[in-house]
């Protein structure tokens, strides 16, 4: 019998995110004739992320530096972050800039400039087709995200997804992330469903696979192109194609 439970996560298994991150920061860095600013970008907020107050935090729940260059920090109790941000942002873009000859007077607009043009949240192609096809075979739907509360259910609001799951687990609201398994055993417990039962899908070898795993739940590793599979956590498949994975409703 295939699993009764399907916990889905967001980023880059459901919702392009990597993807849509290179595309605005390679155009802003054409605007000011700089080539490279998407990793430059990404290192210097990466590297100025874990000097953050909150950055254990921020790592417990699966919060990215990248995300952090466009998370509004709309959410009750994160009105610190919201403070931090923007120096944080605007000191990324300059030194980045800085880092490729590039004109760092417009840090600034190109941190204004990135926060409101990725604000886009293309789906994989096939994942209408996916979700159809687990609804008509009665499937119920668990989207466990890591990640701040409100930009997480922002994309799902700005993918049309709001009401495609029946719970949805951010791992900000609930306090823990993805690869503890107790996010895992909150979708099972919800549901009355064994792990046996249940399968995790999502593109994370570290996170989502790991924590499946450690939860007794079954594990299928959706290879996109941006995370190879890590042995120490095999997955019981591996899939590029969303709907290769309901072979295991056979």
């Amino acid at each position: 019998m295939g699993p009764r439970l399907w916990l889905l996560d967001l980023d880059d298994t459901l919702l392009q995110d990597h993807a849509v991150t290179r595309e605005v920061l390679e155009a802003l860095g054409r605007e000011v004739g700089v080539e490279g600013l998407y990793p430059a970008v990404r290192e210097r907020a990466e590297a100025l992320f874990r000097e953050a107050p909150f950055y254990p935090w921020a790592e417990r729940i699966g919060h990215s530096a990248l995300e952090a260059l466009w998370a509004r920090y709309a959410t009750p109790g994160l009105e610190a972050l919201a403070a931090w941000a923007w120096p944080f942002r605007e000191r990324v873009f300059r030194e980045a800039l800085a880092r490729l000859g590039g004109p760092e007077g417009r840090a600034r607009e190109l941190a204004e400039a990135f926060f409101q043009g990725r604000r886009r949240y293309p789906l994989f192609p096939e994942v209408p087709d996916f979700l159809g096809a687990l609804r008509e075979r009665g499937a119920a739907l668990v989207l466990l995200t890591n990640g701040v509360p409100d930009l997480q259910r922002e994309k799902l609001a700005g993918a049309g997804l709001l009401g495609a799951f029946d719970l949805t687990l951010v791992s900000g609201e609930v306090g823990l992330g993805k690869p503890d398994p107790r996010p895992f055993r909150m979708a099972l417990c919800a549901f009355g469903v064994g792990p046996e039962e249940a399968v995790m899908v999502g593109d994370n070898p570290e996170r989502d696979v790991q924590g499946a795993l450690a939860a007794g739940l079954r594990a299928v590793f959706v290879d996109r192109g941006f995370r190879r599979p890590d042995p120490r956590y095999p997955a019981h498949l591996e899939v590029r194609d969303l709907r290769e994975a309901l072979a295991l409703l056979s």
